[in-house]
């Protein structure tokens, strides 16, 4: 870009020296304000009053919008113990918080007869207790159905997988008819393979007949 006193040309200098120009430019702004305010004087009051709204700081600068206030997080496992402490099943269902969630343990004898996948009648207590304290928890919630590695010998099931998974759709079934919201429940079947105790004595082969419920922390939903 050309400096302005280049552009000038020397001839139109001496004419016009450059401090007169910025005279005449000032002098000019100050003319064209001074004629804006006195129109405006010459407005009515409601010319006027219309003109000072439109410069009104208020109105110009539109208000913060109000801070939402988070809801306090829901203590899930403190929920979960208390409500199976009143149930008188707090020995009955082991409890356990992982980096994932809070992970509920169900063995099998509280809720399928042998290599079935209908709940036993004794299983509605323990489902409805849980499916009550879940039921104003928003979090995801995974039905975890598993086995030991006995092979299934006839029936309906061809192998402790399709076991697995027919037992965790019981489950999940019976805690959305009492009251879960179905879109948060998430059926999955592990067969044999994710044990929890060895598979040599009968007492790891029955830990590892279990249902587990996996409460999702909101991060992982």
């Amino acid at each position: 870009m050309i400096p302005f006193l280049h552009r000038v040309a020397p001839e139109s200098m001496e004419e016009n020296p450059l401090w007169l120009i910025v005279l005449c430019d000032m002098m000019t702004n100050l003319m064209l304000f001074f004629l804006a305010m006195f129109a405006i004087t010459l407005q009515g009051p409601k010319a006027k009053a219309e003109f000072a709204r439109a410069f009104a700081v208020e109105q110009a600068v539109a208000p913060a919008p109000p801070v939402e206030t988070p809801e306090p997080a829901v203590d899930v496992a403190a929920a979960l113990r208390l409500a199976l402490e009143r149930a008188g099943l707090s020995t009955d269902v082991d409890l356990q918080e992982t980096e994932r969630g809070v992970r509920i343990r169900l063995r099998d004898a509280m809720l399928f007869p042998v290599s079935g996948a209908v709940l036993e009648e004794e299983a509605g207590l323990p489902l409805a207790v849980i499916a009550g304290a879940l039921k104003d928890v928003p979090h995801e919630v995974v039905v975890e159905g598993h086995t030991d590695d006995r092979p299934v010998l006839g029936g309906a099931y061809r192998s402790n997988w399709e076991l697995s998974v027919a037992r965790s759709h019981a489950v999940l079934a019976r805690l959305a008819a009492a009251g879960l919201a179905p879109k948060r429940l998430v059926a999955a079947g592990y067969g044999e393979f994710l044990p929890t105790a060895p598979n040599t004595t009968p007492e790891g082969r029955a830990a590892n007949r279990r249902v587990e419920l996996l409460v999702l922390r909101p991060e992982d939903d």
